[in-house]
């Protein structure tokens, strides 16, 4: 069984970026880049833990309380955005993947089409991904590796349930898994290094008080615009590296 050439791969993401990108700058800007930074400015971010105030027990407690409360406030702007950039990322991959023939607006009937089977297979990739990147990073990037090429199952083998999805990708990638993460690692890792930078300076611009409203809104737009470029860089790798394991199976 051949491997994957992880630069080979990354090549043909840049090669199909080339060929789309004006197409793709146009889904990417409203549903990748405005919801993040329309977040970043009004939405708070989610409370932290105390840390080294009283008994662990109570911390933990009034924590779980402000998370809750926050939740109750601010949880609903979070999901609609999550949602929004799914629509968007899978319209992105059925425009990567109509091979240049479809509009703008067909790639976004495609994705609306299918959004409920999309929003389940990427809640059902974020659980395991997640729980493996806050438990130790490389797991979580193995994971979310083998489960990169759920997006473009969905939409090249569109007769599919979510959780064959996740079978498919598993079984496309086979074999290949430790290039699978290091390509995830290009976005998932890249990503938050990245936005690192940008949310450190808001931090110091805020201080203790609001901070200068016009610097804050240009970091977050640094931020946003990352997060944008991580998230096309993903459907991008996620193409390219599912046509060349696809190929790999005739």
């Amino acid at each position: 069984m051949m491997g994957l050439d992880v630069v080979a791969t990354l090549r043909d993401a840049w090669g199909l970026f080339r060929r789309d990108r004006s197409l793709l700058l146009r889904l990417a800007g409203p549903f990748l880049f405005w919801p993040a930074f329309a977040l970043g400015l009004l939405v708070p971010t989610p409370p932290l833990p105390e840390e080294g105030v009283g008994e662990a027990t109570a911390r933990a407690s009034v924590w779980i309380d402000s998370v809750g409360q926050w939740a109750s406030h601010y949880g609903g702007w979070y999901f609609a955005s999550y949602v929004v950039g799914l629509i968007g990322t899978a319209a992105l991959l059925a425009l990567l993947l109509s091979g240049g023939r479809a509009t703008v607006g067909e790639a976004l009937r495609g994705a609306v089409a299918i959004a409920p089977r999309y929003l389940l297979a990427m809640i059902l990739v974020a659980l395991p991904v997640g729980a493996g990147m806050l438990l130790y990073i490389l797991p979580g990037l193995y994971v979310a590796g083998r489960l990169l090429l759920v997006g473009p199952v969905l939409l090249a083998e569109r007769r599919m349930a979510a959780m064959a999805a996740l079978a498919r990708s598993i079984k496309l990638t086979r074999g290949v898994g430790l290039p699978m993460a290091a390509l995830s690692s290009c976005t998932y890792l890249g990503g938050m290094i990245a936005t690192q930078p940008f949310l450190t300076m808001i931090d110091l611009s805020k201080g203790d008080g609001p901070g200068n409203p016009v610097a804050i809104a240009l970091l977050q737009a640094g931020a946003a615009a990352v997060a944008m470029a991580a998230g096309l860089a993903q459907a991008l790798i996620a193409v390219a590296a599912y046509r060349r394991l696809v190929n790999r199976q005739l």
